[in-house]
């Protein structure tokens, strides 16, 4: 995607000054976690989501397997350890409509004890769930869809490509009822200036909280947008999904019902399913202020409030982790720099993933990174350190922190 590419001088501005810097909101190492030899974070384990093949593991730091699990299907893409020791993991449907990268359709949540508490599907002729998914404290799911458009209806809404479109929605399930309780789609908030005849039509500058639909027009497979991660901050009731063609992270209003997400008012934002906030790229509305990301997976919200993002291609063939310090309430203002403070980044000049990857903090402070593309397990400190380097697989989608004390191992029989 050229267009983030273009305001690579100000990128390499903002990387001089923050690459591996400090900040006083990560936490302090505690040095009964860690080796005072290397620094390694020896409190967590390390859940590895295996892109590869159909399945999950948790390992130490030597490599060694400590519980594996193998899905009865391949993975797409995400696989989350619940509390109680079940997991929650996307698959791929054998006869998914829509297969790009990423791709799912069924969602399974697989007890401790590797039996199949549930499964349910999401996948039909125009319509499949993909990449990621979220599990809610009320037992609901949520999670992307991708949506065909044919091309005739996306003209209609003033696209000014030539090909049939998938633009996002997302979509949350009772998974035991199977009901839809709450449901977004993306063409509700659409934005165009390239036809004045034609649906959606305004200044994209002007209307920062809708999606310009022709910002990725170009995109030859019609996968304009891309969602590839979701989080739901409960607290504040807003969602967070990282879009990676336009290089942005998208914040919306969960507050809504389903009826005023199709509207732009309602909510505690009263913008109903528009936007309420966005950052990482302010091309994407032709906004003003410093982009950050180019490509980008996986917004994890820390409990600090602020978020650590994997952003793919920052330079040619370089990635780097960010965090961001996040302060909601938000709001998006015309022609203002509406980003938020950078106030963490890691790079190297060996990091790089063309797609898949994300980062977690751990209990000492120092983050964990998956290298997706290339398999490979990343430990760093907060002053940029690299403590360890672990490269035991070809394709991961993530790495999460499990502490060696937390009680979901012994749910899952681990001593």
């Amino acid at each position: 995607m050229n267009s983030a590419r273009v305001t690579a001088l100000a990128l390499v501005a903002v990387m001089a000054l923050f690459t591996a810097c400090n900040d006083d909101d990560i936490e302090s190492s505690d040095s009964s976690d860690t080796d005072t030899t290397t620094g390694i974070d020896t409190s967590t384990y390390v859940l590895v989501v295996d892109q590869t093949g159909q399945g999950a593991d948790i390992i130490n730091h030597d490599g060694d397997e400590i519980f594996s699990w193998d899905f009865d299907a391949a993975i797409g893409n995400d696989a989350s350890l619940l509390d109680d020791g079940s997991m929650l993991v996307c698959l791929k449907a054998s006869d998914a409509a829509i297969t790009f990268g990423g791709y799912g359709g069924v969602f399974q949540k697989i007890n401790a004890d590797q039996t199949i508490d549930w499964e349910v599907s999401y996948n039909n002729t125009t319509q499949t769930a993909h990449h990621d998914v979220d599990y809610l404290a009320n037992g609901n799911i949520i999670f992307p869809v991708w949506e065909q458009l044919l091309v005739s209806d996306a003209t209609e809404m003033g696209f000014s490509g030539s090909q049939d479109i998938y633009p996002e929605a997302i979509i949350e399930m009772n998974p035991v009822t199977q009901e839809i309780v709450w449901e977004w789609h993306a063409t509700d908030h659409l934005i165009q200036d390239h036809d004045s005849t034609k649906l959606n039509y305004g200044t994209v500058q002007d209307n920062p909280n809708k999606i310009d639909i022709n910002y990725n027009s170009a995109q030859a497979n019609g996968d304009i947008m891309h969602m590839n991660g979701i989080t739901i901050d409960e607290t504040n009731n807003i969602i967070y999904v990282t879009i990676n063609n336009y290089s942005e992270i998208w914040v919306i209003d969960h507050s809504t019902t389903t009826a005023q997400a199709a509207t732009s008012t309602g909510g505690n934002y009263n913008l109903g399913g528009d936007l309420v906030y966005r950052f990482g790229n302010p091309l994407a509305y032709d906004n003003v202020g410093d982009v950050t990301i180019n490509d980008v997976h996986y917004p994890n919200l820390l409990d600090t409030g602020n978020m650590l993002v994997f952003s793919n291609n920052i330079y040619d063939n370089q990635s780097a982790v960010f965090e961001y310090q996040l302060n909601p309430p938000y709001q998006l203002v015309a022609g203002e720099d509406n980003e938020p403070e950078l106030v963490w980044s890691f790079t190297d000049s060996e990091l790089y993933s063309s797609g898949l990857g994300g980062a977690v903090r751990t209990p000492n402070g120092n983050t964990l990174i998956a290298e997706g593309r290339d398999g490979t397990v990343w430990e760093v400190s907060d002053s940029g350190e690299v403590l360890w380097k672990y490269a035991g697989y070809n394709t991961l989608w993530r790495v999460y922190a499990i502490p060696v004390d937390d009680e979901v191992l012994s749910n899952l029989g681990v001593d």
